[in-house]
């Protein structure tokens, strides 16, 4: 028997829009009405998304809307405020990594512990992974992994359990005794308060949980609430109601339904219980739709191909191009005609960054800046590369090559103005870098015929910076890097704070930089020789939008043509959609089990198989 509470939107129907027109439909065109009602969404770009969807289901009228949540968002925005307040605050990313690098670097290098603080921090980040793993799969690691692997592996693993100590005891302790929670944690712990909330207490508005393609235990606990209220709405993402039950029953973790088929598992029901919204037009025909399903058959059902006609993926295109120029070329040539029809939009699809970048530039010879969802590395702007070039330059005592790089970015400025500066320091490199090195340090520049102006202007702007003789702390040593640039940045006309922390890079930077202090205050000393590499490590990974007008005509986004990731992908429609990427390793990604474990002991763990990620991807993909 279906469940009117459990309801699925086929492939090829635009997600959002249809999910838009349904929720204003119920609310029989009332505007009022409309702002009553609680939607749950996968990620924020999702949310946004949807908020765009109701914009043009509106058509231009006003309209107040429900309140649309990420279920990624709720340690922002929190709908049982009650339960929130009741739980441990959770420990900042950045101090979370500086406490499990300091209890790295205490090992002293036994189990193979890195022994320098920038190793240390990239082997912190696969830890707080795993943590973070185990948390959502709610597995207590204590107890588990001791019973990972058979005796065959026992001296091996047991190196590694002592190791992995960190996580099962130090880690647990510290936050026990500093009052807080892990990341993951908290935010378990918030989906449990709202689906306790609403099974206690049911809302007066409508809750529609809509675009889940899988689902951790929490969101399958709070979904499985959502879908009992009386009001209540399970919104699945593409279910596949059309193959056949034997087909269903083998799918592995790699089939692009194997994620919505756990789901409806974890929340108690099956297939039969979705009821599908046919009523909504498809932006793709149902050739293709059915022409992916027996592509993407699993391998039990391969015989389905013989004697079956193959359905045409009409409208469906390969580009191949012979290398990556003609690749990016194309690709903005399609995005590009996109825009001949009006109000058509377009979007590159991608997990390959360089890809994304090569699109992005072509884009540009036709004057279209293009809406890249992920932005731009922190860690390769301007700003921050002229504080790594100044941590390389400290760590190395202001050695030739370093002095040089350093001097050479355009922020480097001294006091002068920015064209000065370079200028003097090729006039340092033409009288003293060109022959045999000098002694490190200002005083062997000055010794070798330097500029003696441009020298007391040097020592002058980096007189913060500690010398490998002075071990400061952690925090102060990166508070001296950041005092020294923003002396170097001065200008004869402007300070050096406005110049490094102005535009979308600089604010973000600044922003990192402030949680940062607060976390290097938990790493040891002396770790002036690391601070490149821990720099580098700890500005990885985050990305910044919106870089200084994007090199664009008019530096304003098209508000037509977009870039996405795979997860911002995720739930979007345009009228012309590229994937691009899809070779192995790119997309679907590598199945990686991690540095810990191998398959089989993750298995014995209950951590979820590598291989669910291909399967992720392929639901993508589709």
């Amino acid at each position: 028997m279906t469940s009117p509470s459990l309801s699925s939107i086929p492939q090829g129907v635009p997600f959002l829009d249809a999910l838009a027109a349904w929720f204003l439909s119920r609310a029989g065109g009332d505007p009022l009405t409309a702002a009553d009602g609680v939607l749950l969404l996968p990620t924020r770009r999702a949310a946004r998304g949807l908020t765009e969807a109701f914009l043009r289901q509106a058509d231009g009228n006003p309209i107040l809307l429900p309140r649309i949540v990420a279920l990624g968002g709720l340690d922002e925005a929190p709908l049982a405020l009650a339960g929130a307040l009741d739980l441990p605050p959770p420990v900042p990313s950045p101090r979370r990594l500086a406490v499990l690098t300091r209890m790295i670097l205490a090992m002293g290098g036994r189990h193979g512990a890195p022994t320098g603080a920038d190793q240390a921090w990239l082997l912190a980040g696969e830890l707080a992974l795993l943590l973070d793993e185990a948390a959502r799969a709610e597995i207590d690691l204590r107890a588990a992994l001791p019973n990972a692997v058979g005796r065959e592996f026992a001296a091996h693993w047991n190196v590694t359990l002592e190791f992995l100590a960190i996580v099962t005891d130090a880690w647990p302790a510290w936050l026990a005794e500093a009052g807080l929670s892990d990341v993951a944690a908290h935010h378990i712990a918030l989906l449990d308060a709202q689906a306790a909330a609403w099974k206690a207490t049911s809302p007066e508005v409508p809750v529609i949980a809509a675009g889940m393609t899988g689902a951790i235990p929490a969101v399958a606990r709070l979904l499985r609430v959502v879908a009992d209220l009386p009001e209540g709405q399970v919104v699945l993402p593409g279910l596949d109601t059309e193959l056949d039950a034997a087909s269903w029953d083998q799918l592995d973790e790699t089939h692009p339904q194997a994620g919505m088929r756990a789901l409806l598992a974890s929340i108690g029901a099956t297939r039969r219980d979705v009821v599908v919204w046919d009523s909504f037009p498809a932006m793709a025909p149902p050739a293709r739709v059915a022409a992916m399903r027996l592509a993407l058959l699993p391998a039990s059902a391969l015989d389905q191909w013989r004697g079956t006609e193959k359905p045409d993926p009409a409208g469906l295109l390969r580009l191949t191009p012979s290398d990556q120029q003609e690749e990016a070329v194309s690709i903005a040539l399609v995005l590009r005609q996109t825009l001949e029809q009006p109000g058509a939009r377009a979007a590159l699809v991608t997990p390959d960054r360089q890809l994304a970048q090569r699109v992005t530039a072509e884009l540009l010879r036709f004057g279209v800046v293009a809406d890249d969802s992920a932005g731009e590395k922190l860690a390769e702007t301007p700003p921050a590369l002229f504080l790594r070039l100044l941590s390389e330059a400290a760590a190395e005592n202001l050695r030739p090559v370093k002095l040089l790089a350093l001097l050479k970015h355009p922020l480097a400025a001294a006091g002068l103005a920015p064209a000065s500066c370079r200028d003097a320091a090729r006039s340092l490199e033409m009288a003293c870098l060109r022959g045999p090195a000098p002694a490190d340090g200002l005083p062997g520049l000055r010794r070798a015929g330097a500029d003696p102006a441009f020298c007391d202007r040097l020592a002058a702007c980096l007189a913060a910076l500690p010398t490998a003789g002075k071990p400061l702390p952690a925090d102060a040593l990166l508070r001296a890097l950041l005092e020294a640039a923003e002396a170097l940045a001065t200008t004869d006309q402007e300070p050096g704070a406005t110049r490094l922390w102005a535009g979308e890079e600089g604010e973000a930077l600044a922003e990192h930089l402030t949680a940062l202090l607060a976390a290097f205050a938990d790493l040891p000393p002396d770790i002036l020789a690391s601070l490149p590499g821990l720099l580098e490590a700890a500005l990885a990974g985050v990305a910044v939008r919106g870089r200084r007008a994007l090199r664009g005509r008019d530096g304003i986004e098209h508000p037509r043509v977009f870039i996405w990731g795979l997860l911002e992908a995720r739930l979007q429609s345009a009228e012309t959609i590229v994937l691009g990427g899809l070779s192995e390793g790119v997309w679907p990604p590598l199945s990686d089990p991690g540095p810990w474990m191998n398959r089989a002991m993750r298995a014995l763990v209950g951590l979820e198989s590598p291989e669910a990620a291909v399967g992720q991807a392929a639901h993508d993909f589709c």
